[in-house]
C-alpha cells in the first residue's frame, strides 16, 4: 500500500451528485459487497467467496444497469463482473456507503470490467474518489481487462461518497463495490489525513495458479 495524502473525507451530500439516502447497511463483520447494475432487489452469495453480493440501488439513485456483452463470460467469470452500471449524465455520481463507524478503518475496493457493454469499443478512462480526495484514475485497456483498485483509510463520519467522475474519455462504470472493516492496529499509516491506495498485491507460494487467499 502507498500512502496518499488528501484532506479529510468529509463531503456534504448536497455536493456529491447522485447520492440516494438508504440505510443500506453492514454486515455483522462490517463488510458491504455491492453488485453494480444488478437488477431487482435479491441479493446473492457469489461461489468463489462466499459473500453475499447486494444490488446498488440502494447505494445511489443515478446510472443506467447493463450486461457485459456475452462473448467476454467465461467458466471463470464471477457473477459480480456479470453486469455494471454506467453513468453518461452528469460529471459526478457517487454510491454513499451509510452506517459506518466514525474514526475506524476500513478497505474499500472498486472493481471495473468494460465488457464492451454498449457496443461501441471504446473503453474509457475516467477518475474515482473517495470523498472529496482523488483515489486513482481508472484506466481501461480493453473490454476483457479485469481492473480492481483498493484504499484504506479511517472514516471521519458515519457515511462514506465513492464517487466517479468524467473526465472527457468515456462513460464512468462499475462493476462492484466492497468495503471491509479492518482491525484499529493493522496498517498504522492510514489516518484521517492520509490514505493507502493499493500498489500490488502478491501471493507467494500459491499452491495454484487459481489459489486465491482471503
Amino acid at each position: 500500500m502507498a500512502p496518499t495524502r488528501w484532506l479529510l473525507l468529509i463531503c456534504l451530500a448536497g455536493a456529491a451528485g447522485g447520492v440516494l439516502q438508504a440505510r443500506a447497511q453492514p454486515d455483522s463483520n462490517g463488510f458491504i459487497s455491492i453488485d453494480c447494475g444488478l437488477p431487482g432487489k435479491t441479493s446473492y452469495v457469489e461461489d468463489t467467496t462466499k459473500l453475499p453480493y447486494t444490488p446498488d440501488a440502494g447505494f445511489t439513485d443515478t446510472g443506467t444497469n447493463h450486461n457485459i456483452s456475452a462473448e467476454y463470460l467465461t467458466p471463470s467469470t464471477g457473477r459480480s463482473w456479470h453486469n455494471l452500471r454506467s453513468f453518461a449524465t452528469g460529471p459526478r455520481n457517487c454510491y454513499t456507503l451509510l452506517s459506518l463507524t466514525s474514526g475506524l478503518k476500513y478497505l474499500v475496493r472498486a472493481k471495473f470490467m468494460y465488457g464492451n457493454y454498449d457496443g461501441l469499443d471504446r473503453p474509457p478512462v475516467f477518475d474515482l474518489y473517495v470523498g472529496v480526495n482523488l483515489w486513482t484514475t481508472v484506466n481501461i485497456t480493453g473490454p476483457e481487462g479485469m481492473v480492481s483498485t483498493e484504499v484504506i483509510i479511517v472514516v471521519p463520519d458515519d457515511f462514506l461518497h465513492v464517487c466517479l467522475v468524467n473526465t472527457g474519455a468515456g462513460t464512468p462504470f462499475m462493476s462492484s463495490l466492497e468495503l471491509r472493516l479492518l482491525h484499529r492496529t493493522l496498517y498504522p499509516q492510514a489516518t484521517t489525513t492520509q490514505g493507502l491506495v493499493l500498489s500490488s498485491r502478491l501471493n507467494f507460494g500459491p499452491t495454484s495458479e487459481n489459489n486465491v487467499i482471503r
